[in-house]
């Protein structure tokens, strides 16, 4: 039971990726089951426990306590659940081992008072979960792998085929289900009635119960030694294939947009020499200026989570007579940034993805080779007048889209003799049969501020997965909210599609 549960995580994608983040799910991982290694030994073993057990007890529920909400709440289920089964005569020093790990929390209770009741918030910043997202979840953690599935299940049910099925103790079977879909409920329901908190690295401290009760059919003499090492090696082999071969984990792990941009940024400049500008945008600028600085490239900016749009439209203006723009994002950063690069710098001469970063290398005018990125819905020129707030509007079918579109992007370009303040580019999808609004969306007035000369504007939607083009259309259109006069000459849009690589350590690749 042990070698094979220890077998499935070692190549499973779920339990290596958050192996190697620098966050608190290892740590916290260790701790629980520690935890439940003493208990185990305090509640079910006949031999009297020894003070150092229970000392043990309650130093691994307090780490647990201390690392992340999903630890404190898998510790305090386990703790729980002994009380179900566990000895009278135990019970004193049960009692006594929690309430030391609640005294030892007891200097953080504040921070957690304040989190959890005062600003009232331990996520708010994923989507909802969808109904499939147990399945979903449940396949990650076999790596998308049908081969593995397979090989696993076979492994699984192998007592039963041979007729050896171990005699276990039935409740902690029970216990170690339990843990898990107590916790998956609480985190599920909470995203759904409140505010979104599940994702696979909320499961990760439950999970494990899970794959071990699966395997616990297996008792000490189910199998030979040269046959429990023959199902390890065949468990190792399938998942190592899946991961590598099919996941291709360690390759999206190693190949990361802060180090890989740094390096594009590096091979563009050695190519195009003075006639490239580059521009970063992430939430952690830090990060894309360690790897930057090891560059000999000067002419470059990194725009970070504190940094708005409209600085980086003062930048393109001071930069216009660049003739090429090296952009890259990372940490999936709002797709008008990647629009605003586009608008400004329409053809592109290539384009890499990595998880959750991309790297586009513009130019503004044609070369050979390059890509015309914008799809034009009008060329006819629209003069605002001083005073004029609203102008000409372009409405197009949704049917030309993609079906696997990620994201819509409008491009307004537009000039102007005199500064021009909140100039707006704005979207609106329709239904096209009953003409119904069903969604509005501008860029921010306060990064519409735009010297005299000539600029793009843009906006852009992130379209949720369920979003269909059939049946639907776009208007698009500048609000000129400081109605300063300018002619707006072009009006575009530009479409991502949806790309395996940059979601493929959690999400299938094809």
């Amino acid at each position: 039971m042990g070698l094979f549960s220890a077998a499935f995580f070692a190549v499973s994608q779920f339990t290596i990726f958050y192996s190697q983040l620098a966050r608190p799910y290892s740590a916290g991982l260790f701790f629980v089951l520690l935890m439940a290694w003493f208990w185990h030994k305090i509640v079910f073993e006949k031999k009297k426990p020894k003070l150092g057990i229970y000392i043990g007890f309650a130093l691994s529920a307090w780490a647990c306590s201390v690392i992340q909400y999903f630890s404190i709440a898998q510790a305090g289920l386990i703790f729980l659940t002994g009380l179900f089964f566990l000895p009278k005569e135990r019970r004193k020093a049960y009692w006594l081992s929690g309430i030391a790990a609640v005294l030892l929390f007891a200097p953080t209770l504040p921070i957690f008072y304040q989190q959890l009741f005062v600003s009232g918030s331990i996520g708010g910043w994923l989507a909802a979960p969808k109904s499939t997202f147990l399945l979903d979840f449940l396949q990650y953690t076999m790596n998308y792998s049908q081969l593995f599935m397979f090989a696993v299940g076979i492994v699984i049910l192998l007592p039963l085929i041979l007729g050896k099925r171990s005699k276990l103790r039935q409740p902690l079977r029970w216990a170690g289900i339990a843990w898990f879909v107590i916790i998956f409920a609480i985190a599920f329901i909470y995203s759904l009635k409140r505010e979104p908190i599940i994702q696979h690295s909320t499961l990760i401290f439950s999970y494990p119960f899970v794959i071990i009760v699966a395997f616990s059919l297996f008792g000490t003499r189910t199998l030979s030694p040269w046959q429990t090492a023959l199902v390890v090696a065949a468990i190792l082999f399938v998942g190592t294939t899946s991961l590598i071969m099919e996941r291709r984990h360690f390759d999206l792990m190693y190949h990361q947009g802060f180090d890989q941009i740094a390096a594009e940024i590096q091979k563009d400049k050695n190519q195009y020499g003075d006639k490239i500008q580059f521009a970063t945008r992430t939430e952690i600028g830090e990060a894309a200026e360690f790897y930057q600085a090891k560059t000999d490239v000067d002419n470059r900016i990194v725009y970070n989570r504190y940094s708005n749009l409209g600085e980086f439209n003062d930048w393109l203006g001071e930069h216009q007579d660049s003739p090429m723009l090296g952009f890259g994002w990372t940490d999936y950063i709002n797709p008008i940034w990647e629009v605003t690069a586009v608008g400004n710098y329409p053809y592109l001469i290539e384009k890499n993805d990595w998880f959750t970063s991309r790297y586009l290398t513009l130019s503004k005018t044609p070369t050979e080779g390059a890509q015309y990125l914008l799809n034009e819905l009008s060329a006819d020129s629209c003069r605002y007048v001083e005073g004029q707030e609203w102008g000409q509007a372009c409405t197009f079918p949704c049917d030309s889209l993609p079906k696997d579109i990620e994201a819509l992007g409008i491009v307004i370009h537009f000039h102007n003799e005199v500064e021009a303040n909140q100039c707006v580019a704005v979207i609106e999808v329709h239904d096209a049969a009953t003409d119904s609004l069903l969604l509005w969306h501008s860029s921010l007035p306060e990064d519409g501020h735009f010297k005299p000369g000539d600029h793009a504007v843009a906006d852009a939607i992130l379209f949720s997965d369920d979003f269909t083009p059939e049946g639907k259309t776009v208007k698009a259109y500048l609000w000129n909210q400081d109605k300063k006069p300018l002619i707006v000459t072009k009006l575009s849009y530009y479409y991502t599609k949806k790309s395996p690589i940059l979601t493929g350590l959690y999400e299938p690749l094809n």
